[in-house]
């Protein structure tokens, strides 16, 4: 999941982060880890006195960061000068008004500035995920904060003063050759003109900003911080506080009781504080149609999709297509379920066991490293090598050490190699992270290598499709490997797909479809009461998984989805696997025809639309037919996995556990 620290980092650097409770909110599944435990954030952490001091570490198993700084004396050189540099571009302020050439002298300096607060402040935050008991880690991280926050206030004046040029200047800045490099953009910011108000009104909205986006704020502090979901017997008799971390491993559990306790406990508070999130997300779907209004916007989807150009026609064919044709697979695969667990009806809580175990085989970070690169050979020779250099060059911190930030994520910043971090314990879920962060960081290398500053960034539209599709090609790769023709581990190679797949289109999908009919609702006068929305989810979570128990742990979900207070983001997932699976396809069969358009969406980074990228890639989300090809393979799949229970292998699995 592509994710920002919006306070700090810049907008032209960005993080593919995944805490080790689960890659995202798309449903992927929860492996446990021996020698892990649950903190009260409910994250899922490791017990440091049991793991090595970095320095411990040979040198060639950590990550390599002198792209942005040698040492940390020049970063702190770099950090003094800082003030000073961003004074100097601030002095440009009030020069676009002189022309084309002025305004090519503003940005020229601005985009330098800016690659080298990139390198100052991503570096800082790096090394602090180190070791975040490092006093050292910790005061520079500190610093490039308030490096940052210093940027942030005295270069907000550039994108506004832009807007700000009458209609014939900016047609005149457009057309001149000395802002060619920048024509993209300045079109992009051309097309917004008729969404921008007076300066007066454009004050007010940025100063109630922070105030409209207060439900989400309350949301997140209610939720993370003053829930409490109290005690709870787990499998060995014992009692354990419930956290969020905990109450996902205890989901993949074997003993229904234990599961359908979990689940009582983990849902009691939110319908306790029922009608507090059903007044936080009323308020928030109001900000969100007030806001669109006011922007001119025909509603609150148009003014979400319109930052990326997209046509709301994507949106619509997407929730169409998967609740026509994708929902009666899901029942099949839902049946499928209900078989392997001996039950006659799902319940909430039975949707999340693994029907079959999964390997339990160790790898070394260098047996995971060869799998991904052999995984990723459909991609053709330039991309396996030019990631095998990456690894060679020292793009991973690998090991868990005292300290160190848990999860995986890939990062970077414009100017320097992209890095991940992990921290391996050599399951197999290890080496699929490794591949999934391996994409986001092989989009990043060739954007940063073809296009400019400007350029180089690539929106959450795309960001998820490289580290997808990664994942796809692995995950295929395996299926053709010998060991995978042992009907267990091959069904629960599939059974990781299904779930991928049912999380990330299915799940996504009826999310999408929530937001839309409850905005729609407040944009016709409708009132968004906690009954409503209860049944409102009920009905669509009935619709789209076809053979689960509706039950008020279902219906009260709507109270527990933090994405819904950033509107019409969650549909970007379904496209981006839908359209992962679509390019995987491709080079896997086309060959070397689609390998180029793919490696060419890759490099084209965010020179123009995401839809036009995309279209150029050979994925065309106006039409259904991405969507039905991603089916199409769900389909497949599940297809294979009725056949190996036919043949037995779900008593076979059974034995194992």
């Amino acid at each position: 999941m592509q994710q920002t620290r919006a306070y700090v980092v810049p907008f032209w650097s960005t993080r593919a982060w995944h805490n080790d409770v689960s890659r995202c909110e798309a449903g992927r599944r929860l492996y446990a880890t021996p020698g892990k435990r649950v903190n009260q954030k409910g994250e899922t952490v490791t017990d440091q006195s049991a793991l090595r001091l970095r320095a411990d570490i040979p040198i060639e198993e950590t990550w390599d960061l002198s792209g942005m700084f040698a040492d940390d004396d020049a970063w702190n050189a770099a950090a003094e000068s800082a003030p000073a540099e961003i004074e100097s571009v601030a002095a440009y302020r009030g020069s676009f008004v002189n022309g084309p050439a002025a305004i090519r002298v503003a940005l020229d300096a601005s985009y330098a500035l800016q690659e080298k607060l990139g390198k100052l402040i991503v570096y800082a935050l790096l090394r602090k995920d180190e070791d975040q008991t490092n006093t050292e880690n910790l005061a520079r991280a500190d610093k490039a904060i308030q490096i940052s926050v210093l940027a942030g206030e005295k270069l907000s004046w550039v994108t506004p003063e832009l807007v700000a040029l009458s209609p014939e200047d900016m047609a005149a800045a457009i057309a001149s050759e000395e802002l060619a490099p920048y024509r993209f953009q300045l079109e992009n910011i051309e097309r917004g003109r008729a969404h921008v108000r007076s300066e007066e009104v454009e004050t007010v909205l940025a100063q109630l900003s922070e105030v409209l986006g207060a439900s989400g704020d309350v949301m997140g502090a209610l939720d993370d911080a003053d829930i409490d979901y109290g005690t709870i017997t787990d499998e060995d008799g014992n009692e354990v506080h419930l956290t969020k971390g905990r109450y996902a491993v205890i989901q993949e559990g074997r003993n229904r009781d234990v599961r359908a306790a979990a689940s009582k406990a983990f849902h009691k508070p939110y319908h306790a504080h029922t009608y507090t999130f059903g007044s936080l997300f009323s308020t928030s779907v109001k900000g969100d149609v007030a806001g669109a209004r006011i922007r001119g916007h025909e509603s609150a989807r148009a003014a979400a999709l319109f930052s990326n150009n997209i046509p709301e026609s994507v949106y619509d064919t997407l929730v169409q297509t998967v609740r026509e044709k994708a929902t009666p697979v899901v029942g099949r695969y839902l049946k499928l379920r209900m078989r392997a667990l001996g039950l006659d009806k799902l319940k909430s809580y039975d949707g999340r066991v693994p029907l079959t175990p999964e390997s339990k085989v160790i790898y070394s970070f260098d047996q995971g490293r060869d799998i991904v690169l052999n995984g990723l050979g459909a991609l053709g020779e330039t991309y396996v090598n030019d990631l095998r250099d990456g690894f060679s060059s020292r793009w991973v911190d690998i090991h868990e050490t005292k300290g160190k930030r848990s999860g995986a994520y890939s990062w970077g910043t414009y100017g320097a190699p992209p890095v991940m971090l992990m921290n391996w314990n050599g399951t197999l879920n290890d080496v699929f992270t490794l591949a999934h962060e391996a994409g986001h960081s092989m989009h990043s290398f060739y954007a940063q290598e073809a296009q400019p500053i400007q350029y180089a960034g690539y929106s959450i539209f795309l960001a998820e499709i490289a580290s997808t599709v990664n994942e796809v090609l692995l995950n295929w790769h395996l299926l053709n490997q010998p060991e995978s023709q042992d009907p267990v581990q091959r069904f629960s190679l599939l059974n990781r797909f299904a779930d991928t797949y049912l999380g990330t289109v299915g799940r996504q999908t009826m999310f999408a479809e929530f937001e839309q009919v409850t905005h729609e609702m407040v944009e016709n006068g409708g009132a968004l009461v906690p009954e409503v929305l209860s049944q409102i989810f009920g009905d669509l979570f009935a619709t789209y998984n076809p053979g689960y128990e509706i039950d008020d742990s279902i219906t009260i979900t709507w109270a527990r989805i933090p994405h819904f207070y950033n509107a019409f983001y969650v549909y970007q997932y379904a496209t981006g696997m839908s359209s992962a699976i679509n390019l995987a396809a491709a080079v896997r069969d086309e060959g070397e025809e689609a390998r180029v358009r793919y490696l060419e969406m890759l490099a084209a980074g965010g020179n123009d639309y995401p839809m036009n990228v995309l279209k150029r890639a050979g994925v065309d989300l106006e039409t259904a037919a991405p969507i039905e090809r991603g089916i199409a393979e769900f389909d497949a799949v599940i297809t294979e996995m009725e056949k190996l229970a036919d043949e037995g292998v779900l008593e076979q699995a059974a034995a194992q556990l």
